[in-house]
């Protein structure tokens, strides 16, 4: 096989050099772009030329359906799905840029709103952002997603391939969003954090110190005044259930498997989060 780039290919046919041949496994690519280079305007060759040595991309790099954990719940829009494409070589360089070392958080937001269509990626709750990063690294690099994971008991370290797509997700239901708190025993209804929110109170700590904004009402009182004295004269067992209920929500991609330790057999967990290989090919 040659050594050529298409950028070679390109180049020579727009100098009206045809390639030199490389034998039977090339010459069906080599002599329509050389037939492109004698019929065509020198202004379309380089075109018609990558559209030829691209004919088998372009289905690879379709849109995508998919679901969201969330199933419209929490969007104004009312968004139950969105579309994904895979990653480009462009986007590749931008995942490993020095930028993306430095501000990890603002790379991948560029990347999922230049790779997902159909809601603004800022309003995504991290679960379903969690779970369309995972669906975008299948369809980019491939479903198998390697994991080492070194055993609690002995130390062995064990690499495992995760299948991306046999993850389970657990669909949002009205009732993690609405319930009875153990000790005031008064209803409430909750707001579920968005990405931006992350991004608008800098920390999950700070996030945590605002909780009466993620509550939209106590026994059908709204006004947040009033919720935030509730909030701290109230038991804490009430305040651990609202923190668990908003912070550790219920739904989306499940985030841990187990497996046994070849070295001594024991049962380990592990958790399901990015890792160096994400963006490497399976």
């Amino acid at each position: 096989m040659s050594e050529e780039s298409i950028v070679d290919l390109v180049k020579k046919h727009q100098a009206g050099v045809a390639p030199e041949p490389e034998g039977p496994q090339s010459t069906g690519v080599a002599e329509k772009a050389q037939a492109m280079a004698e019929t065509l305007p020198a202004d379309r060759r380089s075109e018609e030329i990558l559209d030829q040595l691209l004919s088998k991309v372009a289905s690879k790099m379709s849109w995508v359906e998919v679901d969201l954990p969330s199933r419209g719940l929490l969007y104004e829009t009312g968004t139950t799905s969105v579309k994904i494409r895979p990653f480009t070589f462009d986007e590749e360089r931008m995942l490993k840029s020095a930028q993306a070392m430095d501000s990890p958080d603002e790379t991948l937001e560029k990347l999922l709103r230049r790779c997902v269509e159909g809601i603004d990626v800022a309003m995504l709750t991290p679960q379903d952002r969690l779970y369309v990063l995972f669906r975008l690294r299948g369809i980019s690099y491939g479903d198998v997603y390697p994991i080492e994971h070194s055993c609690d008991n002995c130390g062995t370290v064990s690499k495992l391939d995760l299948s991306i797509k046999t993850l389970g997700v657990t669909p949002l239901e009205e009732s993690m969003m609405k319930f009875t708190l153990p000790d005031s025993e008064q209803e409430v209804q909750i707001k579920l954090p968005r990405v931006q929110d992350v991004h608008l109170y800098n920390s999950l700590e700070a996030i945590h110190q605002n909780m009466h904004l993620f509550i939209y009402s106590v026994a059908g009182v709204k006004d947040k005044t009033i919720i935030e004295a509730f909030i701290r004269k109230t038991t804490v067992r009430d305040i651990d259930t609202l923190r668990s209920k908003i912070f550790s929500s219920e739904y989306g991609m499940e985030d841990k498997f187990f497996y046994s330790c070849q070295g001594c057999g024991k049962r380990n967990q592990v958790s399901i989060d990015l890792n160096p290989n994400f963006f490497t090919a399976s």
